[in-house]
């Protein structure tokens, strides 16, 4: 999987207390992930990190109220397998021994390029996050294969459209996907019906299971699990 294909499905917490930084790079980086959320500060970042799920934090060193080193324990007492990225001007060994002991995954000395930074998180995703989506009891997508597998890792065999349709409704899992997004999706400039997408829905659905896809008349389909 692309670099670029990797971004999409991570959802980051930036941690920095320098405003113009902080708002430059969320500008930058917002379009290239699934969410880019920032935080002031590391107890601001902590506070978000409760409340939300994410795939990978990047933490400056330096902050008030919690440095990143603080910010880095406290989210690896909360969950060890969560990814931290240390940004920092140190570059002496002591430091970067103790950023280590409190469980940072990856340290950045600055200045640094958003290019560096960019292929710094593809590496700690590649390493880290799982692209098995769980979307069903006996059932899992893999984004990184775009493949449906079942819970014992058999195959279930989909056509292209079939796939399409698939991976387009896990992108948007617990959502409503229109028909209209459905049709460019999976048919582009070809021929589209109702009745051919009602066809291909229950084709899946016999592939895999029937609960698998709701339908929502007249808006469109999606997978709620």
């Amino acid at each position: 999987m692309e670099c670029s294909e990797i971004l999409k499905y991570l959802n980051i917490l930036y941690v920095e207390d320098e405003k113009g930084i902080r708002e430059t790079l969320k500008d930058v980086f917002e379009d290239d992930f699934n969410s880019f959320e920032v935080a002031k500060d590391g107890k601001d970042g902590l506070e978000k990190f409760k409340n939300k799920s994410f795939d990978i934090v990047i933490t400056d060193i330096e902050m008030p109220f919690m440095n990143g080193m603080e910010l880095t324990k406290s989210i690896k007492d909360i969950s060890p397998s969560t990814p931290v990225i240390l940004l920092t001007a140190y570059s002496e060994k002591k430091r970067l021994f103790e950023a280590i002991d409190v469980g940072v995954n990856k340290y950045l000395v600055k200045p640094f390029t958003p290019e560096k930074l960019l292929d710094t998180i593809c590496e700690i995703a590649k390493k880290f996050k799982s692209f098995k989506i769980k979307i069903g009891d006996d059932l899992y997508y893999d984004k990184e294969k775009k493949a449906l597998f079942k819970k014992d890792n058999t195959l279930i065999k989909l056509t292209k459209k079939e796939n399409l349709f698939l991976e387009l409704l896990v992108n948007k899992k617990n959502k409503v996907v229109s028909i209209k997004e459905i049709k460019e999706y999976v048919w582009g400039d070809g021929n589209f019906s109702e009745t051919a997408l009602r066809a291909l829905v229950k084709r899946v659905r016999q592939k895999s299971s029937k609960e698998l896809i709701k339908n929502f008349p007249s808006l469109g389909y999606g997978i709620f699990y």
